[in-house]
This record gives C-alpha cells, structure tokens and sequence, in this order.
C-alpha cells in the first residue's frame, strides 16, 4: 500500500499538470461554446456553424487538405523508407539524417523558405521559365497545391520514421525465403514486405493526418487565406470577429474530429485482426 501510494506521489505532479496545461482549459473552452450571455446552456453555436457555408467549407477544406497530405506522404514516405532499409548502414545513416534534418529548423523559417521557392519569382518558377519548360510563371502558391507542398514537406519526415522503423523489424529469413520459391522482388514487395509494414504505414498516416487536422503555420502562409482550414478559422473569429464561441465550438469540433480519427482506427485494426490480416495491424 506504501508503495503504491509513493508511486502515485510521483505521479502527482505530471497528473497536476496536465490537468492544469489540458483539462481546465478544454473545459473552459467546451463552457464557451455552449453558455449563453445570461448563463443558460445552447447549442445554438454548434448549429450556426453547421448551417453556414462558410464553415461547412472550413471542415471540408480541412479533410481534404489532411487526406491529400497523407496521400503524398505516403506515396513519397514508403519508398524513401524502403531504399533506408535496404541500403548499408552508413548510406542509411545519412539518409536519416536527411530526414531528421528538417526538425532542426524552427517551422516558421521552413513556411517561408518554401514561399520563397513557390512564389511567382521565386527560384522554381525562374528555373522553369528559364529553361523553356513553362512560358509564364506558374500559380505555385497562395493555393490548394502550395498548402499540400508544404504540409507534405512538413509531415513526410513523421510518416517515414514509423514506416522505416517497421520494415527494419521485417525478419529478412522471410524474404529470402520468398526468393528462394521465386517470387520476384516486386511479389515480394506486394505480397510480404508491404503487408508486414502495414502496422508502421498504418501508424504514419494517422499521425499525418491527426496533426494535419489542427495545422495553422503552413495552411496560412503557403494558403494565402484561400485554403479555409478550421484553424485559420479559429484564429480569424477570435482576433479579428472576437467571436468565442464561434471559435470554441470549432475547436471542440476539432477535437471530436480526432477522437472520431482514432476510434475509425480502433475499429479497422479489430476488422483486420477479425478477418485474419496483417498480424502486425
């Protein structure tokens, strides 16, 4: 009994802090969004925002932006992530510190290196006017494709990090032992490789997508405020509308939306595990 009570003491102090740091103000912020002036609870907020377009965009934008950048993630992450596993350890290495490098540098120098890159004279579109390949700048920013390029250079280090991290726990007997009956590298990468990577590509793409859901750095600079994502959102109610509740009952909609994420997942690993899939799903 003593020492559960000491390691609860030890405890003590985190289980302070995250009820300080996270409980209260979610609370408080879920009180915001449904108290009226006179101190009566509504959902009148919760049902303006669901019947106005403009938010109903803001929600939609959001999904999409989150979707596109797991996508890119994806179809970029796993086959960098792939060629990480299969070379020397040395080559690897370096690759690795290619991929945590950008961690290195603070978001916000990253947001605007790339809008330097993108913008109308910036260095990608000099190189492709310069050589012939466009004969006008092209509309690299300040939209839906800068948002996903730099959203996708921002998450794409946190999708192959899970990935790599799984294929590297791949028993290589069991490749070897694919080849060995004849299968080619590409059946051995459909049939064996990928599905026992799927727990590490599973994992990356929540993780993308979660963390996308509430992003406001890269969508506001590379969006130019014409991808509405809900946090751009949440900010423009309350700095410039001083809307609380509008921008509480967005943020409770925010969170609803990643607990709805990670109980979406819940289910599909049961349904994979039930069906007999991938044993690490």
């Amino acid at each position: 009994m003593l020492a559960q009570l000491g390691f609860f003491g030890l405890a003590l102090p985190a289980v302070l802090l995250v009820t300080i740091a996270i409980v209260v103000p979610l609370a408080a912020m879920l009180w915001i969004s449904i108290a009226r002036p006179d101190g009566t609870v509504s959902l009148d907020t919760y049902l303006k925002i669901m019947s106005t377009p403009v938010y109903t965009r803001s929600v939609l934008t959001t999904f999409q932006v989150s979707g596109m950048t797991v996508l890119t993630c994806a179809l970029l992450g796993t086959p960098f992530a792939l060629v990480m596993a299969s070379v020397g350890r040395r080559l690897a290495s370096i690759l690795l510190l290619v991929v945590m490098l950008p961690f290195w540098t603070a978001l916000l120098v990253r947001t605007y290196a790339l809008s330097v890159l993108l913008q109308r004279n910036g260095l990608v579109n000099r190189f492709l006017t310069d050589t012939g390949l466009v004969s006008e700048p092209l509309p690299l920013i300040n939209n839906f494709f800068g948002t996903i390029v730099g959203m996708t250079h921002v998450m794409l280090p946190l999708f192959i990090l899970p990935v790599y991290a799984a294929i590297k726990q791949i028993d290589q007997n069991i490749i070897r032992a694919a080849a060995s009956l004849g299968a080619s590298k590409l059946l051995t990468l459909r049939a064996v490789i990928l599905p026992l990577a799927a727990n590490g590509i599973f994992a990356g793409a929540v993780l993308v997508f979660v963390l996308s859901l509430g992003f406001y750095v890269t969508p506001a600079i590379l969006g130019g405020g014409r991808v509405p994502m809900i946090s751009t959102r949440i900010e423009q109610n309350v700095s410039v509308l001083s809307d609380w509740p509008a921008a509480s009952a967005l943020g409770v909609l925010l969170l609803l939306s990643v607990g709805m994420v990670f109980f979406v997942t819940f289910l599909l690993r049961r349904s994979i595990k039930a069906l007999g899939g991938s044993p690490n799903v």
